[in-house]
């Protein structure tokens, strides 16, 4: 099974959603084109998140792709490291800024960050998907601030997993600052990552620019009818957010026994780890459960550290917990 991946969560609680689909309206959402505008699940998310600028998206991907389009016209773009590797491939001419941050603590360090006056725009993710980081919301407030003519667009589609996920997020300050964007997505906790859909929003003139260009390919209906219906379904994602925290706890408590076992500190459905004797990746690799080496992930300062996704599913979490088991009693006397 595949954990290698940060962009969703599978749970089968999600079909609660879909539940009142017969054929015939699943055929109908199937055959209409979607609104152009999505006129409702527009007015939804303004309601739901109390704000009034709002471009959607096939997916955080393709607004990350439209706003890149945009900006590497208007000058060099900077670029927070580690970050998704899709942000760095259409952005042209970028600068990596490389993060400091300790394995023991759950945050990166924004004190010492110099831009250069070249970059034009920035991108942060918070949390970071690669290194499971997060950036204190009055540190980001503050660099915002401090540099006022570079745009900052901060990529928020993984802060849904953060259990205080409304004292990190700056979707409610982003209509009072003209050089702050910020990103949403439903394939995270949603689980929604099969039917690509997103947004941004923020007081800049670059929402109407990507506006402008529009969609490759709209929203779909199906997808539509489920980011309506989910985002009323507080109690759900609660439920799902609090089996996704537990299920992480029980599997870093299970690691933390074998003393060879490094757990990096994290905030969002992955956990972080290396083994100091064995090579982690290969090992569970043999007991078909995948995860992904961070050694090629530029911006990782050590080497060795996996990472795997913890789902709220418990078909999923039951056979990673079983296969990290068999590991550890494998090893338990050999070193």
């Amino acid at each position: 099974m595949d954990y290698s991946l940060s962009n969703n969560n599978v749970d089968f609680e999600y079909a609660e959603i879909i539940k009142d689909l017969d054929i015939e309206k699943i055929t109908e959402l199937i055959n209409k084109y979607p609104d152009y505008k999505h006129s409702e699940l527009t007015r939804i998310i303004r309601n739901k998140f109390k704000i009034k600028d709002v471009v959607l998206g096939s997916g955080s991907e393709d607004l990350i792709i439209r706003t890149n389009f945009i900006l590497k016209n208007k000058g060099t773009i900077g670029i927070f490291a580690p970050n998704f590797y899709r942000i760095m491939e259409t952005a042209g001419k970028y600068k990596k800024i490389y993060m400091s941050y300790e394995t023991e603590s759950k945050k990166f360090n924004l004190s010492n960050i110099s831009i250069n006056k070249d970059i034009k725009s920035i991108w942060i993710s918070n949390p970071n998907p690669i290194i499971g980081k997060f950036y204190e919301k009055k540190q980001l407030l503050k660099l915002i601030k401090k540099y006022k003519n570079i745009l900052f667009i901060v990529d928020e589609s993984a802060i849904d997993f953060l259990e205080n996920h409304n004292d990190f997020t700056l979707i409610n300050v982003a209509q009072k600052i003209s050089n702050l964007m910020v990103i949403r997505s439903f394939s995270k906790l949603y689980g929604a990552a099969g039917l690509r859909i997103g947004f941004a929003t923020g007081k800049t003139k670059i929402i109407r620019e990507i506006e402008k260009i529009g969609m490759t390919f709209p929203v779909n209906g199906i997808a539509e009818y489920f980011a309506k219906i989910i985002l009323n379904k507080k109690s759900l994602t609660n439920r799902i957010r609090r089996k996704i925290i537990k299920n992480k706890l029980i599997l870093e408590k299970l690691l933390s026994q074998d003393k060879n076992i490094i757990i990096c500190e994290s905030v969002t459905n992955c956990t972080f780890l290396k083994h100091k004797k064995i090579n982690l990746s290969k090992e569970l690799a043999k007991m078909n459960i995948q995860t992904l080496s961070l050694d090629k992930q530029d911006g990782v300062k050590e080497k060795g550290f996996i990472r795997f996704t913890v789902h709220s599913s418990d078909k999923l979490f039951n056979n990673l917990y079983s296969g990290i088991l068999s590991l550890l009693k494998k090893y338990e006397d050999k070193f």
